[in-house]
């Protein structure tokens, strides 16, 4: 059985055996706010494994699924037509992994190739592409047409040959939907994702102790000694520290030590500011995030509490830039209000 086959029956079972029952819509928001994200964190990670398989009626089936439940009912719904896929999946023979891509995957993948290379400059153009392995061609014919020349060095290639391309491609270009192209069709494999509901400390102390080079942490509330002490021993390591608070009494137990050490943000917690900074999620090394409902609190050590570890570096970048929205914000705000 091929590694594809194989993730797709262990996330089938870790779909069913998902404790979302355990969370009901009378359960505590944050509570609520963990095992939906949880859950849809797994969801989304099975359906783009199923969509590598070879199977249309399969795929038509998942275009129906909403992946994005906004509320605990929502997700019993998400779960129940999972199962019904899952179903699908054990009444079905021969499932065998797609070798190439559709017609239209290959043209939204050669958009977006060509949008890449013609931010190089003329002069790099043709020994970049020769370096992809494309057609020879000069400067001087780059510098008439940078995108003429790219299509004309890749409008002959099959559709498997525009997916090497893109893998070639793969993280050369951070500003650019290749990478999420390619973890959507195709690298679904790169998504690793871990659920917790006991020992989260724990967890987050083992999470936090492998980072190499940034933590950057929006919770809600920070009153853990043990979690602080810890990240002022990466900061002496060298890693960049940045915390986003809310800015209340909750945190006023460790606030001027964090300020001390770190560079923190306090959100106000007033109706003067847009939101409540109620985040609780932390990103590591831009490639890893921490989320759920527990706030790094003493107190959340005794309740029903879940998070999820994410290891991929696209749902990162969606993290870090919201932690970088909420961080805009806040300056923004002190900078009005002279604080």
């Amino acid at each position: 059985m091929s590694s594809l086959l194989d993730r797709i029956n262990n996330l089938s079972e870790e779909v069913e055996n998902f404790p979302l029952g355990k969370c009901s819509p009378s359960d505590d928001p944050d509570m609520q706010t963990a095992y939906l994200y949880s859950f849809k964190d797994l969801a989304k990670r099975f359906v783009a494994s199923l969509k590598r398989l070879d199977d249309t009626r399969l795929l038509k089936i998942l275009e129906s699924i909403d992946l994005n439940p906004e509320y605990i009912t929502e997700a019993y719904d998400l779960k129940a037509d999972l199962q019904t896929v899952i179903d699908y999946l054990n009444d079905t023979d021969n499932l065998r992994e797609r070798v190439s891509i559709s017609t239209k995957e290959a043209n939204e993948f050669s958009e977006t190739i060509i949008d890449n290379l013609v931010q190089e400059s003329a002069n790099n153009l043709a020994m970049i592409c020769t370096g992809y392995g494309l057609d020879e061609g000069t400067t001087e014919e780059a510098y008439q047409s940078k995108r003429n020349y790219v299509y004309k060095r890749i409008s002959h290639l099959d559709n498997l040959q525009i997916l090497e391309l893109g893998k070639k491609m793969a993280g050369k270009y951070p500003d650019s939907r290749l990478d999420e192209l390619i973890t959507k069709f195709f690298d679904s494999d790169s998504l690793g994702l871990i659920s917790e509901f006991d020992n989260i400390k724990e967890f987050i102390v083992a999470e936090l102790n492998k980072a190499k080079y940034i933590i950057w942490v929006a919770v809600a509330w920070f009153t853990d000694r043990d979690l602080a002490n810890l990240l002022y021993t990466k900061a002496k390591q060298g890693l960049n520290i940045q915390i986003i608070l809310n800015d209340d009494k909750i945190n006023s137990t460790l606030k001027e030590k964090l300020k001390e050490h770190f560079e923190v943000y306090f959100a106000p917690s007033n109706d003067k500011f847009s939101k409540l900074m109620h985040n609780k999620y932390c990103v590591i090394d831009l490639e890893k995030v921490i989320h759920g409902s527990y706030n790094w609190t003493n107190k959340a050590q005794y309740n029903n509490e879940a998070i999820s570890v994410i290891d991929s570096r696209l749902e990162a970048k969606k993290f870090t830039d919201q932690f970088l929205k909420i961080k805009q914000e806040i300056i923004r705000w002190k900078k009005i209000n002279h604080k």
